[in-house]
C-alpha cells in the first residue's frame, strides 16, 4: 500500500490562553493510497482510500477526516474505523479548494496535509449537499492575504450561538490549534506563530456544532523566529481595526518614485506657467510702446504771453474759427485766431498749463477782421494797443489790417469777464 505521508516541518506553538489548546502531538500520519497521492485535484463525488500510519500509536478510532474549505465551511466525515481501510468521499462544490486533515476520536491529530487541494468536476455531483438556508453565520479576518512573523490576526465572529470554538491548520502542519473563547468574545486576535512560507486557516464552530462561512486563508512570511515575546493572543467582545496587508492593499503607500515623478511634474508646470505670464506680460509691454510711439499727445506747453498794453497782428489770410479761452477770475482774458499754418500743422494746439476753462471751437466769422469792445474799468481808461516796428507782428507782415488779439488786463479785484462783452 502506497500512501504519502505528512512532512513534519510545521509546529503551531501553544500560547497561554484560557481554552486554547493543541491535539497532544501528532499521534499518527496519514495519505491519500494509489495513484490520488501523486495529483492536486479531487474529482468531485469521488471515493479515495486513506491509510494511517502509527507513530506512538494509530490512534484511537473511529477517524474523521477535516475538510477546510477556504472562504467557505468545514465539512467533518466519518473515514472509517480500521486504520488500513480508511475511504473519504470529496463533497464539496466544484472550484473549492481544500485543507485537509486527519483527527481521531479524541481529537488526535495525524496532521495536515501538504498541498492545498483543488475540487474538480468529476462524473457526478449527485453528493454535493445542496446549499443549507440559516441564519448568518461566518467568520471575517483584518488580513486576507500576507501575514508576517508576530503579526496580530484580528478575526471577527458574527453569528451563531457563542461560546465559540476556533481551529487554525496550516499546510504540512504536524497538528491544528483549536481555541475556545470566552462566552462573550466574539473576536480573537492570534499572534502569528506559524512558520513562514506556507498557508494558515482560521475555522470557526459555534456551541451547537454548526461551522461558520467565510474561512480566511493567509500567506505567512517572515522571521523563523516565532517566539514573539511580549505578545499573547486574546479573545474580547470590542471590534478590531482594519490592518495589516488588507489595509496596505487598499491604501497603499507612495513609492519614493511616485514622490519623485509628482515633484517633477509640479515643477515642470511651475515654470511653464512662468515662462508663459512672462513671455504675455513683455508682448503687452510691446503694444503698449508701439501704440504710444504711433499716438499724438496733446502738447502742453505754457502760452507766449506779451507785457499788458501790447497789440499783436495777425495776417488776415487766416479764416479759422476763433479760438477763445475763458481765463480764471484772476487771470486776463485772451482771444486768439488761429493761422492758416496752425490749422494745417500736423502737430497739436499748443494748450496753457494754467487753469482756464473749457476752449470752445467756433465757426469762422464773416468779419474779416476781429474787433474789440472797450471794457469798462473802474480807475483807468481802455487802452488801445497799436503795432509797433518791434513788435511780434513783424513776423507777419501784411499791407491790409489785420485781426488783432486784443489783451486786457483788470486791475485788482478781477472782474469776471463775460463772452458777450466780445464780438468777433
Amino acid at each position: 500500500m502506497l500512501y504519502l505521508r505528512s512532512t513534519l516541518t510545521f509546529l503551531v506553538l501553544l500560547v497561554v490562553v484560557p481554552g486554547m489548546d493543541a491535539q497532544a502531538g501528532q499521534m499518527f500520519e496519514w495519505g491519500f493510497s494509489g495513484p490520488q497521492s501523486v495529483s492536486t485535484s479531487l474529482p468531485s463525488c469521488r471515493t479515495f482510500p486513506i491509510a494511517v500510519d502509527n507513530l506512538s500509536t494509530h490512534g484511537i478510532p473511529p477517524f474523521y477526516m477535516m475538510a477546510f474549505a477556504v472562504g467557505g465551511s468545514p465539512i467533518t466525515s466519518f473515514i472509517g474505523t480500521n486504520p488500513s481501510n480508511l475511504a473519504w468521499t470529496v463533497r464539496h462544490p466544484i472550484g473549492t479548494r481544500l485543507l485537509l486533515g486527519v483527527v481521531d476520536s479524541r481529537g488526535n491529530s495525524g496532521g495536515v496535509d501538504a498541498p492545498l487541494y483543488t475540487v474538480i468536476e468529476g462524473a457526478t455531483t449527485q453528493c454535493i449537499p445542496p446549499a443549507v438556508v440559516a441564519a448568518p453565520f461566518n467568520v471575517t479576518a483584518n488580513v486576507t492575504d500576507v501575514l508576517t512573523t508576530c503579526q496580530p490576526w484580528g478575526l471577527t465572529i458574527r453569528g451563531g450561538t457563542p461560546p465559540y470554538n476556533l481551529t487554525l491548520a496550516a499546510l504540512n502542519a504536524p497538528e491544528m490549534t483549536n481555541v475556545t473563547l470566552g462566552p462573550n468574545d466574539t473576536v480573537f486576535t492570534y499572534i502569528n506563530r506559524a512558520e513562514p512560507a506556507t498557508q494558515m486557516i482560521a475555522s470557526v464552530s459555534d456551541l451547537n456544532g454548526r461551522w461558520a462561512t467565510g474561512s480566511p486563508l493567509v500567506r505567512t512570511q517572515g522571521s523563523s523566529n516565532v517566539s514573539c515575546p511580549g505578545l499573547a493572543s486574546s479573545g474580547s467582545s470590542a471590534p478590531i481595526a482594519q490592518s495589516g496587508n488588507e489595509s496596505r492593499a487598499r491604501n497603499p503607500p507612495i513609492s519614493h518614485a511616485t514622490i519623485g515623478v509628482i515633484a517633477g511634474a509640479t515643477a515642470g508646470a511651475l515654470l511653464l506657467f512662468g515662462l508663459v505670464t512672462w513671455a504675455m506680460r513683455r508682448r503687452q509691454r510691446f503694444r503698449t510702446r508701439r501704440s504710444q510711439a504711433k499716438r499724438t499727445d496733446i502738447l502742453l506747453s505754457p502760452f507766449e504771453t506779451w507785457p499788458a498794453g501790447l497789440q499783436t497782428a495777425i495776417p488776415p489770410s487766416s479764416s479759422a474759427a476763433v479760438l477763445r479761452i475763458h481765463a480764471s477770475d484772476r487771470g486776463p482774458v485772451i482771444l486768439i485766431t488761429p493761422t492758416a499754418e496752425m490749422r494745417t500743422s500736423p502737430t497739436s494746439i499748443a494748450v496753457s498749463p494754467f487753469q482756464t476753462s473749457p476752449i470752445d471751437i467756433q465757426p469762422p466769422s464773416p468779419e474779416p477782421h476781429l474787433v474789440s469792445r472797450t471794457l469798462p474799468r473802474k480807475h483807468s481808461q481802455a487802452n488801445s494797443l497799436a503795432p509797433s516796428a518791434n513788435s511780434r507782428t513783424s513776423r507777419t507782415p501784411s499791407p491790409t489790417a489785420s485781426p488783432a488779439v486784443v489783451v486786457r488786463e483788470l486791475p485788482p479785484p478781477y472782474a469776471p469777464p463775460r463772452l458777450h462783452d466780445y464780438q468777433v
